[in-house]
């Protein structure tokens, strides 16, 4: 869950002391800046975990991975692992910008509804928007990943065990006429 007002910090870093604490949504008498700059420290913060994150995510991932070799010196990874630092350089970026922008959009929208729906519309609402936003985050970090080479699609190799299993090895095509 996203952090509330209770459980993060009391005070902002000067520069945005004025602006507001949790997103940019919030109720009070912000001005656009002040709403713009918790956007622009919220996505800091975001992007600083991001890094974080990925970089111990990929150490601990490529670590079992080789202790994986070592244990078995015939097992091949079927995709390449990632550069530790560009993959933690595209959470960062994924996270700063657009976790960021989902987290205070959801915000935005749940402050509206909140208003205007009945108490069981509005958590149902409120649950389907954030399934929504977890297939939209899924796919926004693998269309990112790709773009910045973090994640590489590779054509498929043809494998052995696949032709074993269908029909002792015959071509799939002639199996699936005779079912017509």
């Amino acid at each position: 869950l996203a952090p509330t007002l209770s459980s993060s910090s009391p005070s902002l870093p000067a520069i945005f002391a004025s602006c507001p604490p949790s997103h940019m949504f919030e109720p009070g008498a912000y001005s656009l800046l002040n709403r713009c700059g918790t956007f622009v420290y919220k996505g800091a913060v975001f992007a600083a975990v991001g890094f974080a994150a990925g970089l111990v995510g990929t150490v601990l991932s490529n670590g079992l991975i080789s202790m994986r070799k070592k244990m078995d010196p015939n097992f091949e990874t079927p995709n390449k692992a990632p550069p530790t630092l560009l993959n933690s350089l595209t959470w960062a970026l994924h996270m700063g910008i657009s976790s960021n922008f989902r987290y205070q959009t959801l915000n935005g929208i749940e402050f509206l509804l909140a208003k205007g729906l009945p108490p069981l519309a509005f958590k149902s609402s409120v649950v389907v928007l954030r399934c929504l936003n977890n297939v939209l985050g899924g796919m926004s970090f693998v269309i990112l990943a790709r773009l910045t080479g973090s994640q590489s699609v590779e054509e498929a190799k043809p494998v052995a065990e696949k032709e074993k299993l269908i029909d002792g090895g015959k071509d799939l095509q002639s199996n699936q006429s005779t079912y017509k």
